[in-house]
């Protein structure tokens, strides 16, 4: 009897230790994702086995104002970045927020405090429709298309400035002048 007792008493023993061990190791796992770069955030773009950068694939870079306008760039990858996995472009890009990640294409994605300097004026200038900075009033650019050539209406408009917000925006309505 004596026997039997002492077996189950380290049975039951291998059980509470191993039953410690495996809730201790979840603990730990569980608390390091927590404090690690990306700050216990969730990461929306998924790693797929085998996936890296390389010389196709394109950068994506969108930056989210405060006034609603977001502006993308895009550029390709150095050669240095041939290879690389998702977590390591992802600690590269530390204040980024990664959005997607495939072979073909990476998105990331930033949000700015303050207004985007896309908004612009559109005026006269030396007799054509010009763009002007809103903000700063630098001159964009000129486009081809004369002011002579425009109805009475639209040349008021641009004497006064017309304000147009975004580069989408302000790209439909020069095309639309022009036809």
């Amino acid at each position: 009897m004596r026997r039997l007792f002492k077996g189950l008493l380290v049975v039951m023993c291998g059980l509470v230790f191993t039953v410690a061990g495996g809730l201790t190791g979840y603990y730990m796992a569980f608390n390091s994702e927590m404090d690690s770069e990306y700050g216990g955030e969730v990461v929306m773009a998924e790693a797929k086995p085998d996936v890296t950068i390389g010389e196709k694939t394109v950068l994506e870079f969108v930056y989210n104002y405060s006034d609603g306008i977001s502006e993308t760039r895009q550029s390709i990858p150095q050669r240095s970045m041939y290879g690389w996995d998702r977590e390591k472009i992802q600690q590269a890009y530390s204040d980024w927020q990664m959005t997607e990640f495939s072979a073909d294409r990476v998105v990331f994605n930033r949000n700015i405090e303050g207004d985007s300097p896309q908004h612009y004026i559109l005026k006269e200038n030396d007799g054509y429709v010009a763009v002007y900075y809103r903000d700063s009033g630098i001159l964009k650019e000129t486009t081809s298309t004369p002011v002579a050539s425009l109805s009475d209406e639209d040349k008021k408009l641009f004497q006064e400035g017309l304000e147009i917000e975004g580069e989408t925006n302000l790209i439909k309505y020069i095309e639309g002048l022009e036809t």
